[in-house]
């Protein structure tokens, strides 16, 4: 018997045990092959992902306009809190590295340097795939324009092209991939090396190839302002680390934050404004930044410029120091819209009289007016 046919056998006949659950090899097949999907559907499912592997109320800026394909984007995968995996567990996924997967298509052969700055004069259509110049028509003559119709397109926007837009999707994927392996939780506060460690360990989810941390690292260091994002970068760093013993989960929320001043001021305003009103996002490190701001690029049809208008680029999230957000309890996505300002929470937030909103409705920072984003730091 031919080595991959036993080692096949071997693992589709018994479980792998793995510390007190068992790990089988049906668990590490992906259930469609990636060549079967265009780089449109691969975005449009990537995207879904970000709110299918998630807290489904509280992934900012990810609308219900992709609750279509939700349902099918979800894989049963097992969560690892720690790096250090059971030792079988490892070495059944070493096993199963060394059977090439079948009918799975990459991007990992392109190692050309991918190029985020292209303008194109272009009006958006939400198809999930990259905006055309012949699609960008709309013109602004101030920031205010802008945030006002922050899902439109506008001439000066900077867009993708295709060749960037496939490498946006790719990364999504893998960055998807870290956090379906490590839980929505322990996503939120981990650091892009950890993330990279994470990818390397597991064939589950796949070393980031070169063309791929290129394009992060472009995307992480690319002058916002260009995007018409005039907002502050709080994290210098892409490699910024946020410790466990700095942080806390608040119960019933999936999401953490930093203990001292942020978690008292959450407290207090709970306290004050009552139980209806819940931690909807807290603490997010770079590479849930990344998540974020590459799911709303393909919401946005790879138009930066649009997404930046909704969520701010990696490194300049005011969450990775100390901000978070709120909402109604049962609101959903509700929360993160101009909605929100219409609910009894947020009236009595206001009547409080100390708490401010990071992005108010006359904001000149490009970003669109914000209720649920509680000004902390």
């Amino acid at each position: 018997m031919k080595r991959r046919d036993f080692i096949k056998q071997s693992l589709s006949a018994s479980a792998v045990v793995v510390g007190t659950g068992y790990a089988s090899f049906d668990m590490f097949r992906r259930t469609q092959p990636v060549a079967e999907m265009t780089v449109k559907e691969r975005g449009l499912r990537a995207a879904a992902r970000v709110v299918a592997d998630g807290n489904p109320t509280s992934d900012e800026a990810m609308l219900d306009t992709l609750s279509s394909v939700i349902a099918e984007a979800k894989p049963e995968l097992r969560v690892h809190s720690r790096p250090a995996l059971a030792y079988e567990q490892h070495k059944a996924e070493r096993l199963m590295a060394e059977i090439p997967a079948e009918g799975i298509s990459t991007f990992a052969k392109n190692e050309d340097a991918p190029v985020i700055e292209e303008i194109v004069l272009s009006d958006t259509r939400p198809t999930g795939g990259p905006v055309s110049a012949s699609d960008l028509n709309e013109s602004a003559e101030s920031v205010q324009e802008k945030v006002a119709n922050f899902e439109a397109n506008f001439h000066d926007d900077v867009v993708l092209t295709e060749e960037d837009y496939q490498m946006l999707v790719a990364s999504l994927e893998r960055v998807n991939r870290v956090q379906s392996y490590v839980g929505f939780g322990n996503f939120n506060i981990l650091s892009f090396d950890d993330a990279l460690k994470y990818a390397r360990y597991s064939p589950r989810i796949g070393e980031f190839t070169k063309a791929e941390l290129e394009f992060l690292d472009k995307m992480f260091h690319y002058d916002s302002s260009q995007l018409g994002f005039f907002g502050e970068k709080v994290v210098g760093k892409q490699t910024h680390v946020i410790s466990e013993k700095d942080v806390i989960k608040m119960p019933g929320t999936g999401h953490y934050v930093f203990r001292g001043h942020s978690e008292k001021f959450y407290n207090q305003i709970r306290n004050e404004v009552g139980d209806s009103l819940i931690l909807t996002s807290g603490v997010r490190n770079v590479m849930k930044q990344y998540q974020l701001f590459l799911a709303k690029t393909v919401q946005a049809s790879g138009n930066m410029s649009r997404a930046s208008r909704s969520l701010a680029p990696p490194g300049h999230s005011y969450h990775a120091i100390g901000d978070f957000d709120v909402g109604q309890v049962g609101g959903g996505l509700q929360n993160f819209t101009a909605a929100f300002a219409e609910t009894d929470e947020f009236k009595r937030l206001q009547d409080l009289g100390y708490v401010r909103i990071r992005y108010t409705a006359d904001n000149q920072l490009g970003v669109r007016y914000e209720p649920w984003h509680i000004r902390v730091v």
